[in-house]
């Protein structure tokens, strides 16, 4: 009873968030990425139903779910990697289009192709001699066929995940320096926890290919080695669903709020006037402050004034104003003192007492 439930967790964990995801998306529309999360969440699902029947013994039905498991295997992390893009560019190559479906798809059809070519009795014969023994000896031919395709798989699983770690968190790296050069209120906007997920992630992945390189029988008979892994799974399983689900912003809605520009460039000559006008009115005490907003305001555009704010302070504009936020409350602090940081907060321009903090922390 404990092993069937300790199997079927992580399986549990993402048939659980499939639903949610699905009903948001039924609900909300394909905002912050959900469709290509919920092709993710899905996959895994699948994905750990493989497991389930493996290590539970239902070799009946294992040359149905051993092809799925092998092509899931191989579609899960490119498929987050999709997911990543979406979120943090708001549009997928087609070349990385290709990379995601292409080789899952040709493993699994030579996969399920052999497994219906073979006689019961050899399928049996691989599926007790190879997958739970994990030796190729005795095998038949087309068994030894099938061992090397899953160990083509294996391998193509590795080259996956060093690309997802790679390309992964450059995406996210260089969307969160967006966010910081257009937002001065991004708590809501920026991908804090994912990157720490997605190492998580391949950290998970790295055990997976140690497991499938070592063998999943190795673990029918390993109860307590086996528990803390599925525990361990499901832990990041859980995470990774929700700090999707709880996902608000992406790309895309940086696109829909930003108008174009209708103002002109500002001459490099004008630039210091431009940096006392925002001091001089305290212009960056205005809650939900953006870098369009900003250049309106100043009669620039946004692409000039993110120039000049790089380039005259080495800042980026979400840390060029709220070091002038926290600046301000500072002098507040002096002049105020036993002030309530809520009052504090407000004051100067924050609307979430989480950003104030974090602000508050790195600049005073």
């Amino acid at each position: 009873m404990v092993h069937t439930i300790v199997t079927l967790l992580p399986l549990a964990v993402c048939a659980f968030w499939s639903v949610a995801i699905a009903l948001s998306l039924w609900e909300k529309g394909n905002h912050a990425a959900r469709r290509p999360l919920l092709l993710w969440a899905v996959t895994a699902t699948l994905l750990y139903a493989g497991h389930f029947v493996f290590f539970n013994r239902m070799t009946s039905y294992i040359p149905l779910t051993d092809t799925i498991y092998v092509v899931c295997n191989l579609l899960v992390y490119p498929l987050y990697l999709y997911y990543i893009t979406m979120l943090t560019t708001g549009k997928v190559s087609t070349t990385q289009r290709w990379l995601t479906v292409v080789p899952p798809s040709v493993v699994g059809i030579v996969v399920a192709t052999i497994y219906i070519i073979m006689c019961e009795d050899d399928s049996q014969r691989f599926i007790n001699t190879y997958l739970y023994n994990g030796t190729m000896e005795g095998l038949p031919p087309l068994g030894k066929v099938q061992a090397v395709a899953h160990q083509t798989a294996k391998a193509l699983f590795a080259i996956g995940l060093v690309a997802v770690l790679c390309v992964g968190i450059r995406r996210i790296r260089r969307y969160n320096t967006l966010i910081d050069s257009i937002y001065a209120d991004n708590d809501d906007k920026r991908l804090y926890g994912i990157t720490t997920i997605l190492l998580l992630m391949v950290l998970t992945g790295v055990l997976s290919f140690v497991v499938n390189a070592i063998g999943r029988f190795v673990f029918l008979s390993s109860e307590i080695p086996f528990a803390l892994l599925a525990c361990f799974f499901s832990t990041l399983l859980y995470m990774l669903c929700y700090r999707g689900f709880v996902q608000r912003f992406a790309f895309e809605d940086i696109e829909r709020e930003e108008c174009e520009d209708t103002v002109g460039e500002t001459p490099q000559a004008d630039y210091p006037h431009l940096l006392q006008t925002i001091d001089d009115e305290r212009l960056y005490l205005q809650p939900g402050l953006t870098l369009a907003g900003l250049a309106q305001q100043l009669g620039t555009n946004r692409t000039m004034l993110s120039k000049l704010v790089n380039e005259e302070t080495g800042m980026p504009f979400a840390e060029f104003i709220n070091r002038k936020r926290i600046a301000y409350v500072v002098m507040l602090e002096s002049q105020n003192p036993g002030i309530r940081k809520e009052d504090l907060a407000q004051q100067a321009g924050y609307t979430s007492m989480r950003s104030f903090y974090r602000n508050y922390n790195l600049y005073r």
